[in-house]
């Protein structure tokens, strides 16, 4: 395909918006995904052309995109406000769409039967954050999802992560058990001393209410590390 081509110029079944009618928008690319949201190009770039610079600049890694600010994209000349705009909310709409949200968590009465099953729960809300945020899931004896809440936030390495408040929701929603969780903007699953630290914090707090803490995740980077699945949790049940 000559680059220097306008897209209109392509045959039908190469222009991105006629490939994703004909196809779906599971047979684009990346780069063709992102160039459908900057609808055009600008200063004999064509749309796909701004699109594959984006993509480069975070290292084809679309963690790293999503973690990227729109000051950083319209570094990429042509790609102005409107542009940087409308991918900043695409991205946060996709977001919203993977974070499961407490009518819809019990209304199919997700159950948590391990580490896995509260990853798929958390990581919407935490892959894509470049600041720490601390987050708690609520489930019953039978490890049914009873909420899934935000208690925490902080910036770069810190976490405001308040016990009182963790144990104080789980009275009110009688929940039984906790799967607490946080995120790494870094992308480094390894955990602090202050992470060691509180894990075991609120697990003792756990014991004395006689709710348990079943886990706890950090997640980063489109993975996560477990402390039960790690034996650096003794809790009084498992999630299985």
């Amino acid at each position: 395909m000559d680059g220097k081509m306008m897209i209109r110029d392509w045959s039908p079944e190469d222009r991105p918006r006629e490939k994703c009618l004909l196809k779906g928008a599971r047979g684009l690319s990346t780069t063709e995904c992102l160039a459908i949201l900057l609808r055009n190009g600008a200063q004999g770039k064509t749309a796909l052309g701004l699109a594959q610079e984006l993509w480069k600049l975070h290292g084809e890694d679309l963690y790293m995109l999503e973690q990227g600010r729109p000051e950083k994209w319209m570094r990429i000349s042509g790609l102005g406000k409107a542009k940087a705009a409308t991918l900043a909310a695409a991205f946060e709409l996709g977001r919203r769409m993977g974070t499961p949200v407490e009518p819809r968590i019990n209304q199919h009465k997700a159950r948590v039967r391990g580490s896995y099953d509260a990853f798929r729960y958390l990581k919407s809300a935490l892959l894509a954050l470049d600041h720490e945020e601390f987050w708690v899931l609520y489930l019953s004896r039978a490890c049914d999802v009873k909420a899934l809440e935000c208690i925490g936030k902080g910036g770069w390495t810190a976490t405001m992560a308040d016990i009182r408040v963790v144990f104080q929701r789980a009275l009110e929603l009688c929940a039984p058990a906790i799967i607490i969780a946080h995120n790494h903007p870094s992308g480094q699953l390894t955990p602090s001393v202050e992470d060691k630290a509180l894990t075991e914090r609120i697990a003792e707090a756990g014991r004395f209410l006689e709710i348990d803490l079943l886990d706890h995740l950090i997640v980063g980077h489109g993975d996560y590390v477990s402390f039960a699945d790690k034996g650096w949790l003794a809790s009084a049940r498992t999630t299985i």
